[in-house]
């Protein structure tokens, strides 16, 4: 019989490797979903909130922001999320922070800033105007915009 010799990696080169794959995993994870984060979002509102002219290009709206994958592109859609909603839509409050939470949309340039903009928008929607299906697709959604916010 012939023996082989086989050569084991260290702790540390096995706990290296380990974080680069999660952090890698977390990265392309995180790119992928905050277009469909958005899309969610957006489905999960009644055409109620909407302008006449976002209630006609919603489904197409959709479509493209599911394919977002990057923080410019989360930040524009997000921007055309909330140009689309009715002023009635919005919870009192938002009238406070509408012109720092535009700024803060406008300047999102990483995965968690765009998140936080997104809480934002998501809270001052008045809850009347959320689907049925919201209160139940609303903590996922909400544990799945929290982990990019880290």
């Amino acid at each position: 019989m012939n023996a082989q010799s086989l050569k084991v990696p260290s702790t540390t080169d096995t706990k290296k490797a380990q974080s680069d794959l999660n952090s890698q995993a977390a990265s392309v994870t995180d790119q992928a979903s905050i277009g469909s984060l958005i899309g969610q979002l957006t489905d999960n509102i009644s055409d109620d909130a909407f302008t006449d002219s976002f209630k006609k290009e919603k489904g197409d709206f959709i479509k493209k922001t599911n394919d977002v994958t990057d923080a410019t592109g989360a930040s524009s859609a997000l921007q055309s999320l909330q140009a689309g909603l009715l002023p009635t839509a919005m919870d009192a409050g938002w009238s406070k922070v509408k012109s720092s939470w535009l700024t803060d949309a406008k300047a999102a340039n990483s995965l968690k800033s765009v998140a936080g903009v997104t809480s934002m928008l998501e809270s001052n929607i008045g809850g009347k105007f959320f689907k049925g299906s919201w209160a139940s697709a609303r903590p996922a959604w909400q544990a799945a915009l929290n982990s990019m916010a880290k």
